[in-house]
């Protein structure tokens, strides 16, 4: 190459444009890395939603546990109608609601009966927080308020009173007996759209509390399915993901 005024010019130019565009990517880069999972916003959802309950979680760590990946399927999913069943504070549905937020796109109808220790035998260590909070401010603190409706009532009484309503995401944390989850199964399996995710949470937790025995574990060894996959971790709680074919 003829080394001249012009190409010189040129390489320089080149030199500088180059030297930009790195400077922007690494700017790019570490925002990214900075906003993949905010502190602030990890810290909250488990602390003030009560994420440490069978989760997975890790306030030390920031790490959102199942709620990242209940938040990662809903983003791909772009679901219309998502279904939540219990929750002791909202951390699952508040993650879901999340995604849907920040899909611009989906609304969750959470159900959950707020049963406390004087609904003894159906309360599965409810605190009936529902019925003592306001579940708009509440889910307002993160922003999801207007992605996600309370409905308090049983599944029985969901179900009966939405007899049409269609999912493509379900998430089951509700009644804890080996009947209740097998109930909630029936309930809204036919409610399930093709292809779409229902999943279980505690599908490995035994032994008893007020309600009796742990059931979904049982209930879910029941499930005979290829597209059946088991996080058996942590070994208190467990999630179970079913896929409708």
């Amino acid at each position: 190459m003829l080394i001249n005024r012009k190409n010189i010019l040129n390489f320089l130019d080149f030199v500088k444009w180059f030297g930009l565009r790195k400077v922007y990517y690494r700017f790019q880069a570490q925002k990214l890395k900075q906003n993949l999972i905010n502190k602030d916003f990890a810290r909250l959802a488990i602390d003030y939603y009560d994420g440490n309950q069978g989760q997975n979680t890790d306030l030390k760590t920031n790490n959102l546990g199942f709620g990242l990946l209940h938040y990662a399927l809903v983003r791909n999913l772009k679901p219309k109608n998502v279904l939540v069943v219990g929750s002791l504070k909202g951390y699952v549905p508040a993650l879901i609601a999340a995604a849907c937020r920040d899909n611009h796109f989906g609304q969750v109808d959470f159900v959950d009966a707020a049963f406390d220790e004087e609904n003894n035998g159906k309360n599965w260590q409810g605190i009936g927080f529902w019925k003592k909070t306001n579940p708009q401010a509440h889910f307002a603190k993160i922003g999801v308020d207007k992605y996600l409706t309370l409905h308090i009532m049983t599944t029985q009484e969901f179900s009966k009173k939405h007899p049409h309503k269609k999912y493509q995401y379900i998430y089951i944390d509700g009644d804890h007996s080996y009947e209740g989850v097998k109930l909630d199964y029936k309930l809204f399996y036919p409610k399930l759209e093709k292809n779409g995710l229902m999943s279980f949470h505690d599908i490995v937790a035994t032994g008893q509390l007020t309600g009796g025995d742990y059931g979904v574990q049982k209930f879910w060894q029941e499930i005979k399915s290829q597209t059946k996959i088991t996080f058996p971790f942590p070994k208190n709680s467990g999630l179970g993901i079913l896929q409708k074919r």
